[in-house]
């Protein structure tokens, strides 16, 4: 079996490399798609130096390309290259090589699931969850063919997750959990390292909100429109074709520029 790993580099050097060292002494065939969202200099000599593994394609953006986008250009780069398994994790998440086996293969057991997401402790919260969500989670062909990309309005991260959650709900499509996975998340560890970072994830959260709630009549659970702003002319699906703009002038976003605090 051939698993993809899919993973933001950020402002976590250490991190990144526990999770590409976690997750490198897999039994199965790895590849790792590895985007770099900064100029931080400690972050990009941990990726430089994780992108001489030869299983590693190298994304080396040095901007914040946000979270949908890069998701997306590894999910479909994983899936060209014939991937059986993609997995996306978030920089701060600690997996090892028995946790990537154990999600890979639920994911591969149970193709009419459209991801797969994993358990395990949750360091800000102190406690076990019984689902990471989209910290850590496979992603079904099933989800590509049905619903599509990401949703890359949601700029630069948060919400994107909300998303593609309710146009899965609304294709029917279901989620599965793998309850045997013990998988280490530290919490939004990028944010949390930067005042900064917090400022200004303040007011970028604040707009991917107000798009969600122009997009689906409501917040996450209170949505009153079942296709997106309410036009029949847009159903679930976001075809790769159109995933840098898939609604048009008036509807897509153009406040993208990162906030500098």
């Amino acid at each position: 079996m051939k698993i993809a790993l899919v993973s933001i580099a950020y402002n976590q050097p250490e991190s990144i490399e526990r999770l590409f060292a976690g997750a490198s002494r897999i039994q199965h065939r790895l590849r790792f798609h590895l985007f770099l969202h900064s100029q931080h200099a400690p972050t990009m000599a941990a990726c430089e130096r994780i992108a001489t593994d030869p299983r590693v394609q190298y994304h080396a953006h040095g901007k914040n390309h946000g979270v949908s986008r890069s998701w997306n250009e590894g999910m479909l780069e994983a899936y060209a290259e014939g991937a059986d398994v993609v997995i996306i994790a978030n920089d701060d998440i600690e997996i090892d090589s028995r946790n990537v086996d154990r999600l890979a293969a639920k994911a591969a057991g149970c193709r009419d699931r459209y991801i797969v997401t994993c358990a395990g402790w949750h360091h800000r919260l102190n406690r076990r969850l019984p689902s990471h969500g989209y910290a850590c989670f496979a992603i079904n062909p099933i989800a590509l063919d049905s619903i599509g990309c990401f949703d890359e309005n949601f700029f630069p991260a948060y919400c994107e997750d909300q998303d593609y959650a309710r146009r899965a709900a609304l294709a029917g499509l279901v989620e599965e959990n793998c309850a045997d996975t013990d998988v280490r998340h530290l919490g939004s560890a990028a944010i949390f390292a930067e005042p900064s970072l917090r400022r200004q994830n303040a007011i970028t959260h604040g707009r991917n909100s107000a798009y969600y709630r122009r997009k689906w009549g409501g917040d996450a659970g209170q949505e009153r429109f079942t296709c997106p702003f309410d036009d029949g002319r847009f159903d679930h699906c976001i075809a790769p074709a159109r995933r840098h703009a898939p609604y048009g002038s008036g509807l897509d976003r153009t406040d993208h520029e990162i906030v500098r605090m």
